[in-house]
């Protein structure tokens, strides 16, 4: 979900609850765990920093929790310092925190909401959740609702009455997308994922021996379907070694699903749904190779 929108949702949840007062707090909440964006290019550097990719540890509830409580902090010393106009009265001191963490948690939710997977358990999992409920244009009808949102408010000030057309207008489409997702559940059988199409979804099906991948159309049905070896030339004991591999862990916490061959000396993890462009986002590291001779140091 774009910025714009987690800063808005905050502010209109905040007005229409009467804590006006907290707004700049829980619209800092609602936009500091994407401070990501501006470091992500460090984790490239390394492939066991994947994680300092945008979406990654402060898109965590550890994560985020943590960076809430160090941008609070920052504010309250600053703020103490001159360096920010006016200061927390200390009775404001909970309620200002509490608006924090809740832009903090409600961003985490609309990313959930929007998103192929956030690492949301990290440290005790990298593995991502998320209910990708949204199509592309859906997305970008709710980031123009959020600029447009932006400039009523800027020009004519937050209403009751605006808020209230705002929220509406915001949960109809998360319900609306919500059922057009159930639709597609009750048709296919597996894990579905938007496309660029508003009404077409892939569709990702595990099985013994391979994936099967479907794009799905809500008018005409299933209209391509491709199957995928999960393994060639190699047992999953043999790939199982390889596991530990940082190169491997960010392959696979980037990817829908990844199978694995084997040419030679070479081992190649690849995840095929994004190398057919069936679903273009995230596009880092869609493969990785290995050597196997590599296996002596990493079993």
């Amino acid at each position: 979900m774009d910025i714009f929108t987690h800063a808005v949702a905050i502010t209109v949840i905040l007005f229409a609850t009467g804590n006006a007062v907290f707004i700049p707090f829980g619209v800092l909440g609602a936009v500091i765990i994407d401070i990501d964006m501006a470091y992500s290019f460090i984790s490239r550097r390394d492939p066991s920093l994947f994680l300092l990719f945008h979406g990654g540890f402060t898109h965590s509830i550890a994560g985020a929790t943590i960076l809430s409580v160090i941008a609070f902090g920052t504010t309250l010393v600053l703020s103490s310092t001159g360096s920010l106009p006016g200061t927390v009265p200390a009775g404001f001191l909970i309620p200002a925190f509490a608006c924090v963490l809740a832009g903090v948690y409600l961003h985490l939710f609309l990313d959930y909401l929007a998103s192929p997977g956030l690492p949301l358990l990290y440290p005790f999992t990298e593995k991502r959740f998320g209910l990708a409920l949204f199509p592309m244009p859906v997305f970008l009808l709710i980031t123009v609702l959020a600029l447009v949102s932006l400039a009523v408010i800027f020009v004519r000030g937050l209403t009751h009455e605006f808020a209230a057309v705002y929220g509406a207008v915001f949960v109809g489409m998360i319900l609306v997308s919500s059922a057009t997702k159930w639709f597609v559940h009750r048709k296919t059988r597996g894990r579905s994922f938007p496309t660029l199409h508003p009404f077409q979804w892939i569709i990702i099906r595990e099985e013994n021996p391979s994936y099967s991948v479907m794009v799905y159309d809500m008018f005409r049905g299933v209209i391509r379907e491709l199957n995928f070896e999960k393994y060639r030339n190699i047992t999953p004991s043999e790939v199982h070694r390889y596991d530990s591999l940082p190169e491997l862990r960010r392959h696979r916490y980037f990817s829908y699903i990844t199978i694995v061959e084997k040419n030679g000396s070479e081992i190649i993890f690849h995840d095929p749904v994004r190398e057919e462009g069936l679903i273009s986002f995230p596009p880092w590291y869609p493969s990785v190779k290995v050597n196997a001779k590599d296996v002596q140091t990493i079993g």
